[in-house]
This record gives structure tokens, sequence and C-alpha cells, in this order.
């Protein structure tokens, strides 16, 4: 069996693949710890592993981490020492923590499990982003681009994958010139959260205009010669912890930087210029990333192509991307950032120990993994209406009524997107449930829009989109079009500011496709999905952290395998 392991940097985590390969279990740091986005050693997630596989420790061949942990710290540190000295907190911060950054990967796994030097390896930061993708997409040859923060030594990647034996690396950029430390910058600057406010931005850019485009598009380039270029002049995360933009950016934008001490509202005197600045660099990272794609493809002339790193979590990026011409077909893995990586890892470990290609037989599923829970506190503090038998008509009735329900249903989804198993469901043709459920329920700036989902017949009926990426809808990894030709006007509470929705396809088998079938009959033909967590929350992992949350988010309803139950507090 083949262990990997992502952590340290953000979103740690835990894959078990079988000795043929197959994914028998994974697990994030943050389901556990209820941390969100937790960087630690990922402790608990290996702990439920080896209690959900008995005995697994003494069947482990290799244990494989993502990355190359000192290259990794080097990285950083050599070049703000050359470049700042000692003066300056990232460096000092690097050395300070020097004992608790991948270096003490080794050390801190023994401390859990007893595995010998010679079973572990350590994979390339880009190259884990890559197998990732081909786990889930076992095509070749392929393209693989990776567009991340920075990973070992490395921001943006290209790879040629002939075969699973031969995956060559052909162009790269490297520290500090990042796409996705620009974007990063850049959300911090707008008051969100750096590895986790990356999607707000996406989600406000839709309501401005990017009139900062022709500046930010000087700041970050490629040259004459393909290199990725970042003026440092007007950023600081190259040598600050406390933020990661310079003053000169400031006069570029000519507005303060927004507090991160209150939510941004559509309300707010603000908004518009803060909205203009994320359409502003949504629009830069499309421009370069197309490019970079465009050179790839001249040096492969390769037409199919995966994506991957953090920066692939950009819906509109991605499709923007997919449109080009010279792109034939196009995947994203559900889960491409770092939490994923565990996954490439892991199978970085299968390669190197198999000579013979990875089973075609998987099959794409976000599902995948491990959940096992008893049902104790569900029957001690809620009330049960429905068995499992009725739990799909239950609550296609509540749905119809335009209650709330909240769904832990069997596995957690793989990806940081809830598809229907840690999600908070409503009908999606009701605007005043969904903004009470956006805005109220869930605690969110009233300017983040709520995801549809909705069968692939209500897809073409209501959408345009492009058949190269209509995989990409299953793991709501897209946006889709509003076809302005059809009356629309029962589906608006679903859609973006500028007419765009990211879609969530569902297919026989799965259950909100049961739900909506069943609702059909009532004519409600798209659902709204979210996570299940409050704003600032891991998603729920267990039944325990369900409770929790419903009578916190004052939610009538959840609903798990065993049936439905209502929280009599409401």
């Amino acid at each position: 069996m083949f262990l990997g392991v992502s952590a340290y940097f953000h979103d740690s985590s835990v894959c078990l693949l079988s000795k043929n390969g197959q994914l028998i279990d994974y697990q994030k740091e943050e389901w556990h710890s209820r941390i969100k986005g937790d960087r630690s050693f990922p402790r608990l997630a290996l702990e439920q592993i080896l209690k959900n596989n008995n005995q697994v420790e003494k069947k482990i061949s290799k244990v494989i981490f993502y990355e190359r942990p000192f290259r990794a710290w080097l990285t950083v540190a050599k070049y703000t020492l050359l470049k700042y000295g000692f003066k300056n907190d990232l460096i000092f911060n690097y050395f300070k923590n020097f004992w608790n950054s991948s270096i003490s990967f080794y050390k801190d796994l023994n401390n859990y499990i007893d595995i010998p030097d010679s079973k572990i390896l350590y994979s390339d930061h880009h190259l884990s982003h890559t197998l990732t993708s081909l786990y889930f997409k076992n095509q070749y040859p392929v393209t693989s681009v990776v567009i991340d923060g920075y990973g070992d030594h490395l921001t943006t990647s290209i790879h040629e994958v002939k075969s699973n034996n031969e995956i060559n690396l052909i162009w790269s950029a490297k520290y500090p010139n990042s796409i996705g430390l620009f974007y990063s910058a850049i959300t911090d600057y707008l008051g969100f959260k750096i590895n986790e406010g990356e999607l707000q931005v996406m989600a406000l850019a839709s309501y401005g205009k990017p009139i900062y485009y022709e500046d930010l598009k000087k700041l970050i380039y490629l040259d004459e010669d393909k290199k990725l270029i970042i003026n440092t002049k007007y950023f600081n995360f190259d040598k600050s912890v406390k933020k990661s933009y310079s003053n000169n950016l400031i006069k570029i934008f000519k507005v303060q930087p927004r507090s991160q001490t209150h939510k941004l509202q559509k309300e707010d005197i603000n908004f518009r210029k803060y909205a203009n600045i994320a359409a502003s660099t949504q629009k830069v990272i499309e421009h370069l990333s197309k490019k970079i794609f465009k050179y790839a493809f001249e040096k492969t002339k390769n037409p199919n192509f995966i994506f991957s790193g953090g920066v692939a979590l950009n819906a509109k990026l991605v499709t923007e991307i997919s449109k080009e011409k010279f792109i034939k077909s196009f995947f994203v893995p559900p889960s491409p950032g770092d939490a994923g990586s565990s996954i490439g890892a892991a199978y970085y470990g299968f390669m190197k120990s198999n000579k013979n290609k990875l089973n075609k037989n998987i099959i794409f599923n976000p599902y995948i993994g491990k959940f096992r829970d008893k049902d104790i506190y569900l029957k001690k503090i809620l009330k049960k209406i429905s068995n499992k038998k009725n739990t799909i008509k239950t609550i296609s009735d509540l749905i119809a009524k335009n209650e709330i329900i909240a769904t832990c249903f069997k596995n957690i989804e793989i990806g940081p997107r809830a598809l229907g198993h840690r999600s908070i469901i409503c009908n999606g043709h009701d605007n005043k449930t969904l903004k009470y459920l956006n805005t109220q329920v869930k605690n969110r700036s009233n300017f983040r829009p709520i995801a549809p989902v909705m069968t692939i017949e209500i897809l073409k009926k209501y959408f345009n989109f492009n058949e190269k990426i209509l995989n990409l809808y299953k793991s709501m990894s897209a946006l889709a079009y509003i076809n302005k030709k059809k009356n629309y006007k029962n589906i608006s509470p679903i859609l973006h500011s500028d007419f765009t929705s990211r879609v969530q396809i569902v297919e026989k088998g799965q259950l909100l496709y049961n739900v909506l079938k069943n609702l059909k009959q009532k004519n409600i033909t798209i659902l709204a999905n979210t996570s299940f967590n409050i704003s600032s929350d891991p998603i729920v992992y267990g039944f325990e952290d369900a409770i929790l949350s419903i009578k916190k988010m004052g939610i009538k309803y959840l609903m798990t395998e065993n049936g439905v139950y209502k929280n009599e507090s409401i």
C-alpha cells in the first residue's frame, strides 16, 4: 500500500492507495481538527486512516511526501537572504520555525507510525499536482500545466506526459515569479484571507470592470524569452509575513486596502472600487494563463490538457482557458490544490513500484474515501421524521415548501466544493429562500452567489457551455453562461451578476439527482447548493459536527443515510 502526505503549507491531507493503485481512503486534517485550512502535520487525518483500515500500518510499502522539504525551505530562505539580508520578518520567521516546517516530516511521521527511512519517498511538488490530475484522468499522452503559489522552487510548470513512466518537465517559472502569489497579494489587499479568500475575489470580479488591467499587466508578465517575471517592488510577500503588497500598489489603485474586520457587502462605499480591482486581477491571470497554455501547446503539439495547482480552483479562469481553439480536451481534478496533492504523492509511490499503468477501471468519483460514524448523537438530540426508505420523498416535500436542508450523507467530498454529501440545499428558484440561506444561515457577504444543481438536460435548456469541459461541471469546476434567448427569469436567483453560474450537474445514482427527479413533478428543476459549514469554519465531517452546526446556524432539517432528522429547537 502507498500512503501519500501533503502538509505544512496549507490544507494538509493523507491518502491511502492499495497495492493495485485503488484509492482506499482520503482524509483532510481540517475535517478532524476543525481548523480551517489546517497546515500542521496531519496527525488526526493519519489516525483516522489507521482506524478505518485495520492493520494497514503493516501493509504500507512506501510513504510519500508531496514535495522535497529541504529544497522547499531553502528556496525562500536563500532568495530572501540574498536580496534583503536578515533585516526582514520573513527570514526571521523562516529560521524561527525551521523545525515546524516540512523539514521535520520524517520525525513527525514516526511519532505515529513506525516506518523505516528506506520506505520514505519524496516527490517534486509540481509533479505531485500533475499526478493528482493523472490519477483521475488516466490519459496518455497529455500536457500538464500547474499554476500555484509555489512548491519546492517552482511556481508554474509544464510537463509533457508521454506515459506513466515518461513525464518530462519542459518549462517552469521559479519563486518569487508567481501568478498564485500575485493573486493572493490582491486577495490580501481586498481584505480576504490568503489561501481561503481567493474564490471570493473571483466572485467579486463579476461586479467590476477591469479598469486597472493595463497597470497590473506590467507587474507580472511573460517576457520575450517566455520567462515569467513579477515586479516585487509592488509586493511584500517575499520579505514580510504581515502583508503581501507594498505601498506602491496602493498608488496604482488609489483606494486604501480593505480591513478584514468586517464582511464586504454590496452596499459598502468602496464596493465598486474593490470589484474593479478584482476584475482587473482576474483579467490579468486569464491573459497570462492563456499565454502559458499556448506556449505549452507550441512545445508539445498536444491539444489534450490537464490543469492543476491552487490557481486551477478559479472556475472563471478554467472556463476562459478552455475556450482556446487549440485545446481539444481539458481536465481539472476535483481537488487541484495542495489538499489533493497527497493523492498525487501516493500515486508517485505506486508508479515507482510498478511498471504497469494504473488500472483504467478507476471511475471519476469525488466521494472516494471512508466515513464511519454512529448515529447515537442524532437519536438523542434530534427527532427522526423519516426512515431511510422515505428520505428522498421527505426532503423533496420539504424543499417544495422552501425549507432548507443540511446533508451529512455517507462519504465526504474529496475536493473543497460540497457536491451534495456535505451540503445545504434548497429550492433554486426561490430568491427569498436563497437570500436567507446566504446571508443569515451561512453568514456570507451578500455579493457571493450560491451554486445551482441540475441535470444535464436543464443545463442544455438554459445555458451555453463548452462541451470540452462538460465533465468539469460534475465537480463544480467551471462556469456556464445563461442563454439570454431563453426565458430564464425563474432561475435568476442562481445567476451571478454577469449572468454566469458555477453549475453542478448530477447523474443517475447520485443523491441530488434522486432529489431533483422527485421534485420534477413539483416544477422544481434546480437546487441551490452551498457547503455545510458556517462561513469561516471547515466543512462538516461527522454527525457531531452536523448537530453542532445546525444548532448554531438555525437549520431545521438534517438528512443522513439513515433518514431525515428535525431540529426541534428551531
